[in-house]
C-alpha cells in the first residue's frame, strides 16, 4: 500500500509520536471535510436495541434509505447458514479503489455476551457523513449478519468478492462493540499504515484513542479480508474487565459520539490518502 509522505513509525510513541502527527496532518487536516450527524441523533439510534436479528436489519436498512443509499446502492446479500442477511450500502466515487466498512448486529448471546449493536447501528450515520462530498474511492458499508461467533456474515461476503474486488479492496475498517470507553484499536491484528493514519485524525480532531488489544476475545470480522489479502483495522471500546471475563460495562455516550466523530474523519481522512496496493 502506498502512503502520504508523512508516516509515523508505530513504535514511536510519546512526545515524538504527537510531534510528528501533528507534521504529518498539517498539509491534509483542511482537505478532510465530513458532514458529522449531530449528537442527539446519534445517540438516539443506538437506544433500544431491536430483539432480533430481522427486525435489527431492516431497521439498519431504512436508516441507509433515509440517509440518501437506496435503488442499487443499498440490497441486502442472502446469508448461506444464516436467517438473517448482510445489509449493504455503497458509497460510489471517482476511482474503482474501494474501503470496507463492517460490523456485525446480531443480538448477543452465550459467545457474544457484549451486544454490538452499537457498532452497526452507526454504519448508516457514517455513510450519511461523507455523502456530501465527493469522494475519490468506493465505499462500502455493511452490516454483517454473524451468528453468535461463527462471522458467517463476513465471511460469506469476503468468500463471494471476485479476485478484481479484492484487489481493488484498499482497506477494511472492522467495527467492534462501541461505547463502552474512549475509542481502542487492535493493533496486533491491523494494518500498520491504517493505524498510523487512525494516529493523524485522532490528533487532528483532539480526540481520545488507545491501544488494547483482543487476542482473549472471540474472533472478529476483519479475519476473512485480512485472510484474502485485504489491509484491515478493527477499532472498538473492549477494557480489560470486558476482555478477561466478557464483563459488561456501562454505555458511555460521550465516549461513543467521541468515536462517531473520529471515525467520519478517519474515513475521510483515508479517501485521501489511500493508494491503489501493489500486490
Amino acid at each position: 500500500m502506498l502512503r502520504s509522505p508523512c508516516k509515523i513509525p508505530i513504535s514511536h510513541a510519546g512526545l515524538l509520536l504527537f510531534v510528528l502527527a501533528l507534521a504529518c496532518v498539517a498539509g491534509y487536516a483542511q482537505k478532510v471535510q465530513f458532514s458529522a450527524a449531530d449528537r442527539a441523533e446519534v445517540l438516539e439510534r443506538v437506544k433500544d436495541a431491536p430483539a432480533t436479528d430481522a427486525e435489527r436489519a431492516s431497521r439498519i436498512k431504512v436508516w441507509f434509505n433515509e440517509a440518501g443509499c437506496n435503488g442499487s446502492f443499498l440490497r441486502e446479500q442472502a446469508v448461506t447458514s444464516s436467517s438473517s442477511p448482510n445489509v449493504i450500502c455503497e458509497l460510489r466515487g471517482e476511482g474503482a479503489e474501494a474501503v470496507i466498512v463492517g460490523a456485525h448486529y446480531e443480538a448477543a448471546s452465550a459467545t457474544r455476551p457484549l451486544d454490538n449493536w452499537s457498532a452497526a447501528a452507526l454504519l448508516p450515520a457514517l455513510y450519511k457523513s461523507l455523502r456530501g462530498q465527493r469522494r475519490h474511492h468506493h465505499f462500502i458499508f455493511v452490516a454483517f449478519a454473524d451468528q453468535g461467533g461463527d462471522l458467517s456474515g463476513s465471511r460469506f461476503f469476503a468468500g463471494h468478492m471476485s479476485p478484481a474486488e479484492l484487489r481493488r479492496a484498499e482497506a477494511m475498517v472492522n467495527l467492534d462493540v462501541l461505547g463502552l470507553s474512549p475509542t481502542k484499536v487492535w493493533t496486533s491484528h491491523s494494518d500498520k499504515d491504517l493505524v498510523h493514519d487512525l494516529v493523524v485524525m485522532v490528533y487532528a480532531l483532539k480526540l481520545p484513542a488507545s491501544q488494547i488489544d483482543m487476542e482473549r476475545a472471540s474472533s472478529t470480522d476483519s479475519e476473512a479480508f485480512s485472510f484474502a489479502q485485504v489491509p484491515t483495522i478493527t477499532i472498538h471500546s473492549l477494557t480489560e474487565p470486558n476482555l478477561a471475563a466478557g464483563q459488561s460495562t456501562a454505555f458511555r455516550p460521550g465516549n461513543y459520539y467521541d468515536t462517531y466523530r473520529l471515525l467520519c474523519g478517519y474515513l475521510a481522512y483515508l479517501d485521501l490518502t489511500l493508494k491503489p496496493r501493489t500486490n
